[in-house]
């Protein structure tokens, strides 16, 4: 897959899935400022049912969530027809070499280390491919 057609950061189906509520609902607040719909996950489970139902083109996925963690909700998505194709965006404490090694095992096309720069989300919304790790 190479560009998602859309040759801009605007009107995507984002789905941020994050535990820390406050950082979900900043990161949608800004996801939708830039034109795109954000859709709000807390967990791993929520967020395969959220992303059932939405399709989304780019995931927002923290990898240390309870229970159903980041790398095993990023397996099951491209398990899933319905989410095999969604760009999967890592986001992040760790920035290690083998952090980016365990996020490309586990399907993520990108690794973000946290806080997210602004700079960073644009680059991806502007030219959102898969498997840029």
């Amino acid at each position: 897959m190479s560009d998602m057609g859309n040759g801009g950061a605007t009107g995507y189906r984002v789905l941020v899935v994050d535990d820390n509520a406050d950082a979900a609902e900043s990161l949608g607040m800004l996801l939708e400022m830039m034109g795109n719909q954000a859709h709000i996950a807390h967990d791993g489970l929520q967020a395969l049912e959220m992303a059932a139902a939405l399709k989304p083109d780019i995931v927002l996925l923290d990898i240390g969530l309870p229970g159903l963690n980041g790398h095993d909700t990023a397996r099951r998505m491209r398990a899933d027809s319905g989410t095999a194709d969604a760009v999967l965006v890592a986001l992040t404490g760790w920035g290690e070499a083998e952090d980016r090694r365990r996020s490309r095992e586990a399907g993520f096309d990108y690794h973000l280390v946290k806080p997210v720069q602004i700079e960073d989300l644009e680059k991806i919304l502007a030219h959102p491919v898969r498997a840029a790790v």
